[in-house]
């Protein structure tokens, strides 16, 4: 009967989790976003046009900043 319990108390939590940290990976509104398309930050400007069309996808606009040698995905208000 526990077993049964905590079998069901996992399944309920599980996907509360998924959904709490697919919700942090998504861009916010005024606010560098780190990791895009997969990538940490854009390092150079051969990847500034993929950091820019894969920002403007996710942001509804936006485009990439240079912050400390790295490209970031900065999300429009």
């Amino acid at each position: 009967m526990a077993r049964v319990g905590t079998c069901a108390a996992i399944a309920l939590v599980v996907p509360v989790v998924l959904a709490a940290s697919a919700a942090a990976e998504k861009p916010r509104c005024c606010v560098d976003f780190h990791t895009w398309g997969g990538n940490t930050g854009c390092c150079g400007a051969d990847q500034s046009d993929a950091c820019n069309s894969w920002c403007q996808s996710q942001c509804r606009g936006g485009e990439c900043k240079p912050r400390a040698d790295h490209h970031y995905c900065h999300c429009f208000c």
